[in-house]
């Protein structure tokens, strides 16, 4: 799976005085996702048209035609998406009517024409699959698990420090905490996905 670099891109055409500005943002949550359609939408132009997809291991997404005829446009924006293996995206084109019905295929073709010219300009990130692993361990153990870390080139994205220390890692090889097992206890595993450029 793949997804856009952070950003906002954009792109326009017009097609029989009709013009089609078509805008792209990386979103990681259905909350992005509104906060993105309220602050891009345009409210003085006829349709507001787009798709969106969520997720790698457990994914979500949807469209919206917004009055154009149903499937000829937010459909054909979901499809580029999928066509091209993105996630975590949001595709919205915005038709300003120019005053001639395009009819079923031709708007078909230019909402798909408005989603994959512009994300075929975007730089695209691969999506590599990961682990974020916590974990706790007595406190006098801290400078050995200190230094393994260091070692091995191990990020610690959170520390909490209770009763006994619990760190959260993220790595691509869990089996690298196997060496680690007789410091560590409360061993929780959960599998993500990280962007590699």
């Amino acid at each position: 799976m793949k997804t856009i670099s952070k950003g906002t891109f954009q792109n326009s055409f017009e097609i029989k005085k009709s013009k089609f500005i078509t805008i792209a943002a990386q979103i990681n949550s259905k909350e992005e996702l509104i906060k993105f359609l309220l602050k891009y939408r345009d409210l003085e132009a006829q349709h507001n048209c787009y798709a969106y997809k969520i997720g790698v291991t457990q994914q979500q997404g949807g469209f919206s035609d917004d009055s154009e005829p149903a499937g000829t446009a937010g459909k054909p924006i979901f499809n580029v998406i999928e066509k091209m293996e993105l996630t975590n995206i949001a595709v919205l084109v915005i038709r300003h009517f120019g005053g001639t019905k395009l009819g079923a295929g031709p708007l078909t073709r230019a909402y798909t024409t408005s989603a994959s010219e512009l994300l075929n300009s975007i730089s695209l990130i691969n999506l590599q699959k990961a682990y974020k692993i916590s974990f706790s361990f007595s406190i006098r153990d801290t400078k050995k698990v200190d230094a393994f870390l260091r070692q091995n080139d191990l990020l610690i994205k959170q520390r909490e420090y209770n009763h006994d220390p619990t760190y959260t890692v993220v790595c691509q090889n869990p089996k690298i905490f196997e060496a680690l097992s007789f410091l560590i206890a409360n061993f929780k595993q959960e599998q993500i996905y990280i962007e590699m450029i």
